[in-house]
Order: structure tokens, then C-alpha cells, then sequence
């Protein structure tokens, strides 16, 4: 008697639950490793108490959970389908008329399931487990604050300065390519900007404060956001900035703020909205600064304006001295290149308000997009099954990491790109998703019409065999 496809679910479900705990707890070990070394490290040289390093190991477990689950799945669906084809039971059921697609109903079933939860963790857990760690970072950083700069990237030391470094030393304290942006309040629209060449950053343990200094750089300021004639460039060849309260015991540091990472997909949709009003502000303050540059070169090249405005209105063409003509000359031609370099700084505080932007964006559709992975490995997982089964598990294994390595460069370089707003965060975050979905589909095609999904080199000379009666002769 055929068998209820209830139970029939229940068997496939079975069959992959072992391995997609197996796969779990190995990925999490692998994962793991890279935090145990990078913070034992780091507790060690800081003297962290064992109670705060425990609990520093147990909240890192929460983002490996969100790379892991996703992996776990394909793991779970190589090896219990391809032990399954292994046991010829995929060749019976395919005899008793179940197809594959009827074995990828459930098995689709339980990767959405997990997809719904992965989901709900990113929203609700990750958050407060990732802000619990941030608190707990901070805490250690501030004892050593060159920890929480990271190259190529806006790292903010407080609400009112963020710095950029294209290249850093954890040893020296050496940073390359500056940019500090110290802002009056949230949303200034005119912060000062100060860029260097090089610099060094400075933790005053004594003072609990922090001293960044600086070389062969610049400082641009506006004063005043409505009168672009008081833009301002100062060059240096040092420079100091002076920050306090930098540093701290061991304690609990009541964090409030939140960092793109510590937020569920609610806050970061609000703070990408604010950050896309302050790029629209900045926008509005572009076009002003460069009305005000076109104005001031356009009165250069008209005779009349010119004339007007060396002091010649109204007087005898020489009336002037040579030398006052060309004093007012030389005043106006700086004028203009002052306005120039107001447009360029400005542009610089447009780019950093997108960068932000971005970055939010990008956290909200990593809360979707890597459980949605699970289903997609799922998709493609299922005749990469049924091609290696007579290969082996370590087979099953190799592809796995394979296939999930092309998945998480994927991840990684569109994260990397959309952070400087080079792409669009939906691009980069579900272009690994759309790939891995199409090339799934045509497997599952190829494997449903007894092609194979996969030509593998190591597969048994004797399944390509044709066995042929023996000739006789007459």
C-alpha cells in the first residue's frame, strides 16, 4: 500500500534534521575559533575579568547563529538527501511516481519555517544581543580606543565627531588618510571638516581622555550655513584635537546610542529616513554654493560686472591705480576659489550622510536576504544531492563550503560596495539570492528530466557503462 505523503514529509524532514545539527555545531565551532583567538588576544593585553570575557563569548554566538542556520540548511540537504539517493530510496519513491518536486515540497516547508524564525531572530534577539555586546566592547575599547577605528569606514568616537581613516596601525597608533568631521549638533548642515595626510592617535590612560594628532592638513569650516562668504580653509602642518571622557573602568557603560548592527529593522528604516533628509538638506546646500560659484565666475567674465566689481563704475577707465586694479582682481579670483572649496566640502558631507544611508539600508535587507538563503539552498541543494550521493558525505561536505563560500563573497563585497555607496544595498545584498535561485531552478530542471545537474569527475565508471549483450558469431 502506498504510503500517506504526510509521512512521507515526515521521513524527508527526519532524514535532514542529523545532519542540519551536525552542520550547526560545526559551523558555529569553525566560526567560533576566529572569536576565541581575536578576543582572547585582546584579553589578555586589557586584563578583562573571566565573568565579562564569558559573557563577551556567549553574546558573539548570537551573529554567528545568523551565518551558520543559513549553511546548516544546505548541510543538512546534501547529506540526508544524498544519503537517501545513496540508500536508492530516491530511485523508489521515483519508481512509486513521486517525483522530485513532491520530495522539495517539504523539504521547502521546513527551510521557509526556518526562514520565518531567522527572521524573527534578526529582528527581535540579534539586536538586543548585538547592543548588549557593543556595550560591553565599548567598555574594553575605551581603554584602548584606536580598537574601535576600522579602516575605510566612518567610525563614530562620539555624537558630535566622526573620523575616517583610509589606513591604520593597532600597534603604533599611526593613522593614514584623515577625515574628521566634528558636527555642532545632530543634523548640522555646515560641520567643520578637518583632512590630513597622516597622524597618530594618543590614549591619556592618566586623564581618561584621547589626543589625535595630526600632519599636513586642512581645516574647513562655515561659520554661518547662509553666508557662503565666510567659508574658511585653513592649512596646518600639526594639529591636536582634544577628546574627553574617553576611557573607563570595567563597568556596565549604560550605552544608549546604537549602531547599525544593534538596531532591528524598524529603527534602521527611521534612522535611514533621517539620514536621507540631512542628504536632502546637503543637496539644497550644494546647489546654493554652486548658484554662488557660477555667480561669482560669471561676474569675471562679464565686462560690465568686472568693472563693477574692480572699483570702475562710474569713474574714468584709469582712475585707478595698476596696482588697486589688480589687488581687487586677485580678491575676487580668491573669492572664487574659496567658493570652489566650499562646493568640494560640501560634496564631502554629502557623500557621508549617503554613506550612512547605505550602510542602514543594507543591515535591513541582511535581516531578510540571509534567511531567505535558506530557502534558495534548499532549492539548490536538492539535485546536488541526488548527483553526489554515490560520491560520498565528504563530497557533500566540500561542495557545501564551496557552494556557501560563493555565497558569502557574494555577501561580503556587495556589503563592502554598498557600505561606500558604489551600489544599491538591494543589489548587493540579494544578487547571491537571485544567482543561487536561477542556477537551482535549471538543476532541479536537469535532475526532474534524469539529466545530471552536475558532471562530476570522480563519478563510478560504472554508471556511464553501456551494458551490451555479447556478439555472437556464426
Amino acid at each position: 500500500m502506498e504510503a500517506p505523503l504526510s509521512l512521507l514529509h515526515r521521513h524527508l524532514l527526519r532524514a535532514t534534521f542529523g545532519p542540519f545539527l551536525f552542520g550547526l555545531f560545526v559551523i558555529t565551532f569553525v566560526l567560533i575559533i576566529d572569536i576565541l583567538y581575536r578576543y582572547v588576544e585582546l584579553f589578555v593585553s586589557k586584563g578583562v575579568p573571566f565573568p565579562m570575557a564569558t559573557e563577551v563569548l556567549i553574546l558573539s554566538l548570537g551573529h554567528t547563529f545568523a551565518l551558520s542556520i543559513p549553511m546548516a540548511v544546505l548541510v543538512g540537504v546534501l547529506m540526508g538527501v544524498g544519503q537517501l539517493a545513496a540508500d536508492h530510496e530516491i530511485t523508489a519513491l521515483k519508481a512509486s511516481g513521486v517525483g522530485l518536486y513532491q520530495i522539495l515540497m517539504p523539504l521547502l516547508g521546513g527551510a521557509l519555517v526556518i526562514a520565518i524564525a531567522l527572521t524573527a531572530y534578526n529582528h527581535y534577539v540579534f539586536p538586543e544581543s548585538n547592543h548588549r555586546l557593543a556595550n560591553l566592547i565599548y567598555d574594553i575599547n575605551h581603554k584602548r580606543p584606536m580598537l574601535e577605528i576600522r579602516e575605510q569606514m566612518f567610525t563614530d568616537l562620539n555624537d558630535d565627531l566622526t573620523i575616517f581613516v583610509r589606513e591604520k596601525d593597532d600597534l603604533t597608533n599611526r593613522i593614514t588618510g584623515v577625515v574628521i568631521i566634528e558636527k555642532d549638533g545632530p543634523g548640522d548642515p555646515a560641520p567643520t571638516m578637518t583632512t590630513a595626510e597622516r597622524g597618530m592617535i594618543i590614549p591619556l590612560h592618566d586623564t581618561d581622555a584621547m589626543r589625535i594628532e595630526l600632519e599636513d592638513g586642512e581645516i574647513h569650516e562655515l561659520p554661518d550655513d547662509t553666508d557662503l562668504t565666510r567659508y574658511s580653509v585653513t592649512r596646518f602642518k600639526r594639529h591636536h584635537i582634544h577628546l574627553t571622557d574617553m576611557e573607563r573602568d570595567f563597568r556596565d557603560s549604560d550605552r544608549t546610542s546604537r549602531g547599525d548592527r544593534e538596531m532591528n529593522i524598524t529603527q534602521l528604516l527611521e534612522a535611514a529616513r533621517l539620514e536621507r533628509e540631512n542628504r536632502d538638506e546637503a543637496v539644497v546646500q550644494n546647489l546654493a554654493v554652486a548658484d554662488d560659484l557660477a555667480e561669482r565666475q560669471w561676474s569675471l567674465l562679464d565686462p560690465e560686472r568686472r568693472d563693477e566689481r574692480a572699483g570702475r563704475r562710474n569713474t574714468l577707465a584709469n582712475s585707478l591705480p595698476v596696482q588697486r586694479r589688480r589687488a581687487l582682481l586677485k580678491a575676487t579670483r580668491q573669492e572664487v576659489a574659496r567658493s570652489r572649496r566650499a562646493a568640494d566640502f560640501q560634496d564631502e558631507v554629502l557623500q557621508s550622510y549617503h554613506a550612512k544611508e547605505s550602510r542602514y539600508m543594507v543591515e535591513v535587507h541582511k535581516k531578510i536576504a540571509i534567511p531567505v538563503a535558506c530557502i534558495v539552498f534548499v532549492l539548490v541543494g536538492l539535485p546536488m544531492a541526488v548527483t553526489t550521493a554515490r560520491s560520498g558525505r565528504g563530497v557533500s561536505m566540500s561542495l557545501a563550503l564551496v557552494l556557501y563560500l560563493v555565497y558569502y563573497l557574494f555577501l561580503v563585497r556587495g556589503e563592502h560596495l554598498a557600505d561606500r555607496g558604489k551600489i544599491a544595498p538591494a543589489i548587493a545584498m540579494w544578487s547571491a539570492n537571485v544567482v543561487l535561485t536561477c542556477v537551482g531552478i535549471v538543476m532541479l530542471m536537469r535532475a526532474v528530466r534524469d539529466g545530471a545537474p552536475l558532471r562530476l569527475p570522480f563519478r563510478h565508471r560504472h554508471e556511464d557503462t553501456d551494458i551490451r549483450p555479447p556478439e555472437t558469431t556464426p
